[in-house]
This record gives structure tokens, sequence and C-alpha cells, in this order.
């Protein structure tokens, strides 16, 4: 059944071989109508029309998994790029959650503690991750495998659905163009990007609501399009409400019969401007139960911040954009940067420039398309529309993600063209070849004279993988253009017909192919092995203890599983577990400042490591244990100096403001403070320079110190890159788990007072001041003071959750704060013996309440910001467009019964 399903598909029934569909009338000069058939038959029909449009695309991309033995077809699987570092984490958090009915907006796996809400409403909403219930944890990877199938496959299925709502029939080649845009190159480059996939399934239903909608033939498609777009990725969804937005004003446009000012086109669409005006802001309002929340979580990142370069009337890319037009122009090193993703194919590509070429299509039609497209490719190219687009912020890498809009509307275009046979001229297609071949050339020999010089500049610079797969696509062209001519030959059309179905798949198949080729997959085998020791570990240390505590995870397992370098950021999230580190675009930037400026590694707003920790920050922070492992042991380092979640401490505390640049300075104050004791914890070292040069533009130091205290020496230079230091220590290098590219504090070993210690190091910058840059944390006076916080700690009951923290805690006259290792969020609400107080912000970003002398019983729950908000107004606004329905309704009632 397959089989014929496929053939069908490729020749089309011999019933409608040579038919076209009806066109509206404005698109086309000529149209010809469908051969009536019989319900049961249609029924049939176009269930197999249905079930092929889903299942080719996923055959072919699955060829292509098992062509590369990507599991389940192979060992290999999809943990490469931010699908390896941050989707599988996420994913493998979120199935937890739901699974174990701990689902919380508030997590302690996102570094200290965050909103979880915008990390769950920009990946998780989708539908299709329901998929991952019905695997196992440890095969996450596997599960996002088929939920791409599942996902390319709808893409395919939905645009088939429009071609044959928009344009009424089955007719078999239509799914040649549903399988275009389902492989299209935004898929390519960016089907790893899961979240995404969900707005080009829903987009041809938004623009048949929307279609519907202008037509009045109702609004309810396009009401619950958008809104399900918005709601399972609000960033897609913004770019969606745009071009629904773009795509009213072409369409009203384009049905117009003849020339009308702004004023006759306001006069002429009044009423549809008020569908659409009122269905779009309701079917948006309507989402505000996951807007809200997400925009107040998001207002904490980096994000809150705009940029006036990105706001500039300046060109994104040149002529080497052309060659996005041939297979494969982006592979996968180039996804970070890269020219518009907008590869169709030859087929489609000879179409749509068919379309402009040919007069079968009405001139108007090709004149408000012609401006569309237009439109689109400006707002990629200039950066100012470029940065309004993606949501007032440049991408910070995965360029043009709108570029799907582009490709929508090519693949329409290159659809009427076919509809129409607006290739029947052998002069037009040779035409339309020799343009394409040129058009490319054209990209490829820009690219090979100008990036060159480019990548002089810019590492980043995008650089395509070869020339000859300029040879390659221009091949396809010609064999498409030969194949085109070949068809209208009386004798030759199924054959020619067939040979373009079989290169069009070939092309779009072997697109994703090469692209993805290069990357370095992950080793499922492997991956489902160590995830499961390493859970195990993990739940050990959990078993052990039902108090709050945060683990640094020093040496995972699962690393072996990677062919790309992974840095562990998220682990607190694939194992349930608490700790500092994490990479995600919703980090919290106060967070990430308090932890940089306390000396942790930050290589940029999205990441935070626990890389810079010291023994007064583990005990600041509650990071009980170090966790080492081997696949058959594990090492648990127990560290006795961390504190719990929160205790009593100094009022002065609420006056201490973290300064940049002085990590160990910053760390001593802060221990001062809590302790209200005036006693230097880190105490600088006696330096002596044996030997310094300057060579090779680097400066480089022999240095001898004798410590003033026993204890850890810590080392911290806030202009010094630690990777490129090249610090030794007694002739031992000092080396970080990270790659630690800026600054960080880095732990140079314990000893005692007096002690001689040879330091070598290497430095881009002058040093200065080292005897504050090497300072040791006094071990006698630090236990001394753990001894006295450890009497008066909030003790958390058992029963604890994420989003609601109890327990009692004892305060004094000389520590009347409870200091909380929580970072401050409006979300928390606390109270004391049953009554609400306030949280006052301490050391940066983290919580602090104070409190009176005496026992006192602590509640701490948490509730997203803005989501009650959110959810009233989204209830009303739905209510509202039930009543603006139901006053339709009667209205059309009144009108019929007035007629009648």
């Amino acid at each position: 059944m397959l089989v014929d399903s496929i053939w069908k598909a490729s020749i089309g029934q011999s019933t409608s071989l040579r038919r076209k569909s009806k066109i509206p009338s404005q698109y086309s000069q000529s149209s010809k109508p469908e051969i009536p058939q019989t319900m049961n038959q249609y029924g049939r029909q176009r269930f197999q029309y249905d079930m092929t449009a889903f299942v080719v695309p996923m055959i072919l991309v699955g060829l292509v998994f098992w062509a590369l033995g990507v599991t389940p077809f192979g060992s290999h699987n999809l943990l490469i790029s931010d699908m390896g570092t941050q989707y599988v984490a996420w994913l493998t958090q979120f199935r937890h959650a739901i699974t174990t009915g701990q689902f919380s907006f508030y997590s302690f796996s996102l570094s200290l503690g965050d909103n979880a809400f915008p990390l769950v409403a920009y990946y998780m909403l989708s539908p299709f991750n329901l998929l991952l219930f019905f695997f196992p944890a440890n095969q996450v990877p596997l599960a996002i495998t088929f939920i791409i199938l599942l996902k390319v496959g709808t893409i395919g299925f939905s645009m088939s659905y429009y071609l044959r709502r928009v344009y009424h029939n089955t007719n078999w080649q239509n799914l040649i163009f549903s399988t275009i845009f389902s492989l299209s190159g935004f898929v390519a480059t960016y089907f790893y990007d899961i979240m995404w996939l969900d707005a080009l399934i829903l987009l041809p239903l938004v623009i048949l609501g929307l279609r519907r909608l202008v037509n009045n033939k109702g609004t309810v498609l396009y009401f619950f399009a958008l809104w399900a777009t918005i709601v399972t990725n609000y960033y897609l969804g913004y770019m969606t409400c745009l071009f629904a937005l773009t795509y009213f004003v072409y369409f009203t446009i384009d049905q117009q019969t003849e020339k009308q000012s702004l004023k006759q086109w306001w006069h002429h669409n009044t009423q549809a401007i008020k569908r659409f005006l009122i269905t779009s802001v309701l079917s948006g309002l309507s989402t505000l139960f996951v807007l809200i929340p997400t925009l107040l979580g998001m207002l904490k990142t980096s994000k809150q911040s705009l940029s006036w370069q990105a706001f500039l009337p300046t060109p994104q890319f040149g002529l080497d954009a052309f060659a996005q037009l041939g297979l494969n122009a982006t592979d996968y090193p180039q996804r970070l940067e890269h020219d518009p993703s907008i590869f169709v194919g030859s087929f489609a590509l000879l179409l749509v420039l068919l379309f402009f070429l040919n007069k079968t299509i009405a001139g108007h039609h090709k004149r408000t398309t012609g401006t569309l497209l237009a439109f689109l490719g400006l707002s990629m190219f200039l950066t100012l529309f470029n940065t309004i687009w993606h949501m007032m912020q440049q991408p910070n890498g995965f360029p043009f993600r709108d570029a799907y809009f582009f490709t929508f509307i090519v693949v329409i275009s290159a659809y009427e063209a076919w509809q129409t046979d607006a290739f029947k001229q052998t002069r037009l297609v040779m035409h339309a070849a020799l343009i394409a071949i040129v058009l490319i050339a054209i990209g490829y020999l820009t690219a090979m004279i100008v990036q060159p010089i480019v990548r002089r500049w810019d590492d980043l610079a995008n650089f395509y993988v070869s020339p000859r797969y300029w040879l390659i696509a221009t091949g396809f062209i010609i064999c498409i253009a030969g194949l085109l001519i070949l068809y209208n030959n009386q004798h030759w059309h199924r054959l020619a017909l067939s040979g373009i179905v079989l290169v069009t798949v070939f092309e779009l198949s072997a697109n994703i192919y090469f692209g993805l080729k290069p990357a370095q997959f992950g080793n499922q085998t492997i991956y489902q092995k160590n995830f499961t020791i390493e859970k195990n570990y993990f739940n050990k240390i959990r078993r052990a203890s039902h108090a709050f505590y945060r683990v640094d995870n020093s040496n995972s397992l699962i690393n072996a599983a990677f062919g790309e370098t992974y840095n562990n950021y998220n682990d607190p999230l694939l194992f349930n577990s608490h700790g500092i580190d994490l990479y995600s675009s919703t980090l919290n930037e106060s967070t990430r400042v308090m932890l940089n400026r306390l000396g942790f590694y930050s290589k940029n707003e999205r990441r935070i490591s626990s890389e810079g920790s010291t023994h007064l920050t583990n005990a600041l922070f509650a990071v009980k244990y170090q966790l080492q492992m081997t696949p058959h042991d594990y090492d648990l380092i127990v560290h006795d100096h961390a504190l719990p979640l929160g205790f009593a401490v100094n009022d002065n505390l609420l006056n201490v403001k973290l300064k940049g640049g002085v990590a160990l300075e910053n760390q001593n104050n802060v221990w001062q403070a809590i302790t209200g004791r005036n006693v230097r914890y880190f105490k600088s070292v006696n330096v002596r320079r044996t030997g310094y040069e300057y060579k090779n533009k680097q400066y480089r130091y022999q240095l001898i110190i004798r410590p003033t205290a026993t204890g850890t020496l810590y080392a911290y230079f806030p202009n010094v890159s630690v990777a490129n230091a090249n610090i030794h220590v007694n002739g031992t290098k000092k080396t970080t788990r990270l790659d630690v590219s800026t600054q960080a504090v880095l732990s140079l070993g314990h000893f005692k007072k007096g002690e001689r210690v040879h330091i070598n190091l290497t430095s881009k910058t002058p040093l200065t001041h080292l005897s504050q840059s090497l300072q040791t944390l006094d071990q006698q006076s630090f236990n001394q003071s753990l001894i006295d916080l450890h009497k008066s700690t909030f003790k958390l009951d058992q029963d604890w959750r994420p989003d609601h923290l109890q327990g009692t805690i004892t305060a004094t006259k000389k520590k009347p704060l409870l200091f909380l290792s929580i970072p401050k969020d409006n979300g928390w609400h606390a109270y004391v013996d049953g009554k609400q107080v306030l949280i006052d912000k301490v050391v940066g970003n983290l919580s602090a309440i104070k409190l009176t002398p005496g026992v006192h019983r602590i509640r701490l729950t948490y509730r997203a910001p803005g989501f009650r908000l959110g959810l009233i107004i989204s209830l009303l606004s739905f209510a509202s467009y039930l009543l603006f329905l139901w006053l339709r309704f009667r209205k059309r009632s009144a009108s019929v019964k007035t007629i009648k």
C-alpha cells in the first residue's frame, strides 16, 4: 500500500495525470476544473493523500538518519550543538518532573535556583514532547529522533492540507511541494532545534485560517492556529504574528480586481480588517497565561538590554547569499553563522522563476507576490528589520530564524506555476534555468573571493563546504530543466514526472545528508550505559540525605558519549540534582553577575560554571558534595564546611556590595558581614619576584611566595585568561575542568604558614598587586566561624519541594537575619510564624529575612510572577472570543431570516 501510494505520488493517478486543479481567478488567466468524483472515492483518495504527505518526509529523513547511522538505525545520536548541551538535559528534567509528579515552576537545578517558566514556555510546550514518556530517561536522545521524524512528517501533512483546501484538490502532485516545504533549507539547517519545528507545522494552518477570515468563511481556524503557534513557542509565535499581519495586507491587496487607493482599500476591506484585528488580538491575549510570566522571567536575563547597533539599517549579507539557492550551502559547522537558509531544491527554484516569467499568471498577482518576497528578503537583509523580526534582539548564533516565511511563499508560488502550466514554453524554461545558474554562480564566486578575506577578521565568517557543490547544484538545475521540457512531450510526461519526483527527493535528502554529515555525533550505546550508572550514583546520594544540598559534579561519565566537547553545564537538570552550573538563554543575569564577582567562571551571558569555587563559597551555597566517578565506582567527597540552605547571620550583610575584579576581597567582605567579626579570612602572601621577561607579547613571571596563614592558597587575576596563564606551582601545572577563557578563582593547593611556594605564570598584561591576587583562606579562623554559624541553621522539613520550603530557625540578637542561598525573586513569598514578611536582597542577588530573637517557623512558597494575572486575562479573552462568535452567528441568522 505504501509503495503504491509513493508511486502514485510520483506519477499521479491516471485520471488526473495531466489535470491541473482550479486556481483562484485572480491568480491565473486560465483555469481548469476538476473531474467530479463520488464521495467514497474522494474520501479514500484524501486519506491516502494525507497519509502519504505525512509518511514520505519521515521516510526521507529516516533514510538520511539510516545512512548516517543515527539511532534507531545505528549507534549515533543527536547529541550535537544545543541539542546535546541543552535540550536533552531540559527534556530529561521535564520528563522526570512530570512522571514523578514533582513539576514546579521553580527549579534549583537552574544554577542556584530560578523561575523555570521561561524555560518551560520556550522548550517544553510542544505536544510532541509527550512521546518522551514512552521512553526511559536514558533513551531521551532516541525519543528526540522520533520526535523530529514525526514533526517533519507533520509539516508535510500540514502543507498538503493547505494545498488541498486552498486549491480544492487532492492531486498527488501536490505532495511534491508539501515535501519540499517539510525538507527545505530551514528544516535541514535547524531541525535539531526541535522547538522551532512546531511553528512550521502550524504556519500553513495560520495562513489557511487567515484566508478564510478574509473571505468571511469563519475565524476559528485562524484563532486557534495562531494561539497554538504562540503557546508552543512564543519566539516564533511572535514572528508568525508579524507575518500574519504582512500576509493579511498582501492577500487583501492581491484579491483586488482593479487598482485602488489606500482609502479605497480600507473601505473595501473594513469588515475583514475588523475581523482580523479582533481575532488576532483576542487570540494573542488568550496566550497571556504563557506570555506574561515568560516576559517577567526573561526581563531578568541579559536579553533585557537593547543594543543600538542592532537597529541600524546595515546589510546582513551580500551577493554570496545566492549560493543558498544551491545544495548544501550551509552545513553543520556553519550553523551559527550563515546566510538565510532558503534552499527549496532546483524544481521549486525553476518554477518560482517561471512564476514571474510566464504570462499564464496574472500580472497583478505576480506584482503583489513579488513585493511580498522582496519585503521578506529585505527583512532579513537589513539589520534594523531583522532585529525587529527577532523580538528586538539580534540572534546569538542560528541567524535568520524567520527564513521559513520566505520559503513558504516561494513554495506556494512554485506550486501555482506548476498548476498553471507555466513551464509549457521551452524557451522560458531555459531562461529560468540560466537565471538560476547565474544567481548560484554569483553566490559562489562572491563567497570564494570575499570570504577568505573576511575570515582574517572574523573567525565565525560563514564559509561554504566546497565549491564542488556549485557544480552539483548547477547539474541539478540542468537536469530538472531538461525533465520539465521533456514533461511537455505527451509520450514522455510519465517518465519525466517520475524523474522530477526522484531528482527532487534525492536533492532534498542529499541536502540534509551532506549538511549533517560533518557533525560529530554522540554515541547512544555509551550514553545509555553511562547515564544509568551516573544516575544511580546521584540516587545513592539522594537516599542518604533528605536535606537540601548542592553537588559539584566534577567528572561526568556521560562526557564519553559526546563526539563534541561537553562541558556539563546542565548536568544538574540532566540528573535532577542541584548545583551552580547552567547554560541557558534564560539564565538570570543578576545571579550570573553575582557569581562572577565572587570568582566563578562565566564565559558569556548564557553560561555560569562552578569553576572558581572556594571552601568559603561551598559553605555559602550549601555545596556539600563533590562527586568523582568511574564506570565502576564513585568517590563522594563531603565538604564538612558546607552550611545548609539557610542560616542565621549578622545584619551587616544587608550593607555588603560586590565589586567587579576583586573576587577574593568580595568573599572576605561577605564572610566578615555574615559573622559580624572584623577578621580577615583571606590573608595576603609575601611575594618575591625572582624572574621576569616579556617575550612573544607575553609577560612571564617567576615568583616565590610565603603564605601568612595555613590553609588553601587561591589565585585570582581579573584580567588574565586562566587557560592561557600556564600556571605552575612547585613544578606542577594547575589545570581546570573547563577551558577558562577569562577569569576565575583558581585553587593552588593547601600550604602551611611560611611554607616556600614557587609559582610560574604567563600573562598578556602586566600583573600588579600580586599580594592581593594571591591569598590564603585562613583555615583556623574559617573553621571557627563555621562552628559558630552551625549553631543556628534553618532546619528544613524533609517533605520540602522546590516551590514550598518550610522549617524552623533560632535567631539571636547578634544574628537576627536569616540568610538563604536562594536568588531573590518576586515569586517567593515568605511567612514567619504565619505572617507574611518582606524578603531582602543581599550579596548581589540572594535572599534574607529579618527576624526577632527566638525560635521561628518559616514558610516559603513560590508562585510564578504573572501567571495568575495571565491566566485570568487569557480566560476573559477566550470568553470574549466566544461572545464574538455568538454575536456573528446571531447577525448571520438575522440576515438569513431577513432574506427569507
